[in-house]
């Protein structure tokens, strides 16, 4: 079976689950943003996997200009996994769209409850509420594993349907005051404890931080992964007023020598 699964990633999460999947049917894990100097991606996988989170019930900008470069979507079988840790929305709505204008079809959509790490909003989970997150995506892997393997059609999952309805109103209204316009990373800052040591830079998946010789520098093209202010190692990064005695998040099997190679 030849299958490649595109992922994005920022603390691990999707990464996580791409590769879970990619290691059970033995196919190639290729991170969607060492696609983003192409003009076209050509499809060539029998089966083609996407694994990214869904960020207030969108695409991250970065997904949607890799959907947009493919080619030959008509003659593999596509299916997509969104991350989330509240609700998708109508993310697969929006997938579906943009897979439709470029001849594709999505075979199989499923949805991930992983911890989020939307520090800005809320402090991270307690261990314990994200090993059972853990715990139910080892059960799920298997599922999704079977489905693909015997080329089903016509799955796409709504989750949590009683959520989507009570806020989406409001997330969409939170989305419309530019939470995600790319010079939001004007929000980031470092205090005291910032070492200046260049985890960051490396970690950003849109090469959007550069490290100067007396400071950071965000560069106006955020994707607002968080990777950076999750994966630093001594907490320095805070996004405005909001992060100050908030614990940190990455998924904890997932190594930062790991990330920083795959990143």
């Amino acid at each position: 079976m030849n299958l490649e699964i595109y992922y994005f990633t920022g603390t691990g999460n999707s990464y996580t689950v791409a590769k879970d999947i990619a290691d059970k049917l033995q196919g190639d894990l290729i991170a969607i943003k060492d696609t983003e100097h192409k003009k076209s991606i050509f499809l060539n996988a029998e089966i083609t996997g996407m694994v990214f989170p869904a960020y207030y019930m969108r695409l991250p900008r970065i997904v949607e200009r890799f959907i947009n470069k493919l080619e030959n979507l008509e003659n593999t079988y596509l299916f997509v996994v969104i991350t989330v840790g509240g609700i998708s929305g109508a993310a697969f709505d929006r997938i579906q769209a943009k897979l439709k204008i470029r001849n594709g079809n999505l075979s199989g959509g499923f949805v991930v409850r992983m911890p989020a790490n939307y520090i800005d909003a809320a402090d991270a989970l307690p261990v314990f509420l994200q090993k059972r997150m853990f715990r139910n995506w080892k059960k799920k892997v298997n599922k999704i594993i079977s489905y693909i393997k015997n080329r089903k059609a016509g799955k796409i999952e709504k989750f949590n349907p009683v959520g989507t309805f009570l806020f989406a109103r409001l997330i969409e209204k939170e989305y419309n005051k530019g939470i995600f316009q790319p010079d939001i990373d004007k929000n980031f800052w470092i205090d005291e404890n910032c070492n200046l040591c260049g985890i960051c830079e490396h970690l950003c998946p849109v090469n959007n931080i550069e490290i100067t010789d007396k400071s950071i520098v965000w560069k106006g093209n955020c994707e607002k992964c968080l990777a950076c202010i999750q994966w630093c190692p001594e907490t320095a990064i805070q996004f405005g007023d909001k992060t100050f005695n908030r614990n940190r998040y990455h998924h904890p099997d997932v190594t930062l020598k790991e990330m920083i190679r795959k990143n």
